[in-house]
């Protein structure tokens, strides 16, 4: 690599810095698809890649990013299929020069895909990061938009092979790249494991299992909640603490009169969503996932960075986080007494 002597930004061979890398999602908030392209675009060297996050959706929070570095744009979409989309994607990337756009889930493949091939951008990576349709039309659309991909990316090995199989892909088609999780701010923190839990006026030496994320049907909460059951009743006494927000206010209602109806009030509480989840799972002595499905947690690699030890159900890539019995426990999606003997 040199500095040319006219040029104030580094060359390698023909390449001039920075190259400029365009995502786009469908909406920005605190989920972990979000979150971790969020931590990718801010650990973006500025020296060589000048980021842009474009969003489908209008912008009501901007989830850590730090906009000083990282260019943001709200498409403002229309509710349903907006033919508008790829016209204004298309006019982004020349106005903007961008290099390498990088689409994400089946939001935005369509839109994104056919706005970068109209600009004639060089480089198209399309990532996959949990859910995708198997079937119907949409399983047809995605076969014939991935294999026009320059590369395709999954956030972990299962996810990839299943895409494969499922869409009908040639196996290794996709690359995996496993979230990341920043260890300066996610570490144990034993001033603020104090100063937490005395704001939650929990006793020092009790036991806290905590769970943080959407308050979603997918996160599966009323597992934790049964088994917080199973664990009170066995006669054990820890505080169960289920941080996050949810976009449906039934979803909480109901979680809510779940933990009524089986006399939990004094052991299960619901902590809103805030902006130091790194002081607060200092708060745990257990972490707790038990949701449907997941890519790559973000969570799950934030609780172990804080040193906590993870309970998780077997699906997705947390296999692939978690050495079963080693780093963490394991147990069957959706089995309560699984989930009771694991805590």
């Amino acid at each position: 690599m040199y500095m040319n002597e006219r040029e104030t930004t580094p060359v390698i061979g023909t390449t001039k810095w920075p190259i400029h890398v365009a995502h786009i999602i469908n909406k920005l908030y605190y989920a972990g698809k979000e979150v971790g392209i969020v931590k990718l675009l801010n650990g973006l060297n500025e020296n060589y890649f000048h980021g842009l996050l474009i969003v489908m959706d209008p912008i009501t929070e901007i989830v850590g990013l730090n906009t000083e570095k990282v260019e943001l744009i709200s498409l403002n979409k229309n509710p349903g299929n907006d033919l508008r989309i790829p016209f204004k994607l298309a006019r982004i990337f020349k106005d903007k020069k961008v290099d390498i756009v990088h689409t994400h889930a089946w939001g935005t493949l369509v839109e994104g895909m056919i706005g970068a091939k109209m600009a004639r951008v060089p480089v198209v990576i399309h990532g996959e990061h949990g859910t995708f349709h198997k079937t119907g039309k949409r399983r047809l659309v995605q076969n014939f938009l991935w294999k026009k991909a320059d590369r395709l990316l999954s956030v972990s090995d299962v996810l990839a092979r299943n895409l494969e199989q499922h869409i009908g892909l040639r196996k290794n088609s996709f690359e995996t790249i496993l979230n990341g999780v920043d260890t300066q701010r996610f570490r144990p923190d034993p001033v603020a494991r104090l100063a937490v839990r005395k704001e939650w006026a929990i006793p020092k030496n009790r036991v806290v299992i905590g769970s943080v994320g959407r308050l979603a049907p997918v996160k599966n909460y009323p597992l934790l909640i049964e088994a917080a059951h199973l664990v009170i009743k066995k006669g054990y006494t820890p505080t169960f603490v289920i941080v996050g927000n949810n976009t449906d206010a039934m979803v909480k209602k109901d979680l809510i009169h779940q933990v009524a109806s089986l006399g939990l009030k004094e052991h299960v509480r619901f902590v809103d969503k805030r902006g130091d989840i790194q002081r607060v799972m200092n708060a745990f002595d257990v972490f707790a996932l038990t949701s449907f499905s997941e890519g790559c947690s973000n969570v799950i690699q934030e609780a172990m960075a804080t040193g906590l030890p993870v309970v998780a159900s077997r699906v997705g890539g947390n296999p692939e986080l978690i050495r079963d019995g080693e780093t963490g426990m394991l147990f069957t999606s959706n089995n309560k007494y699984e989930l009771f003997d694991r805590l």
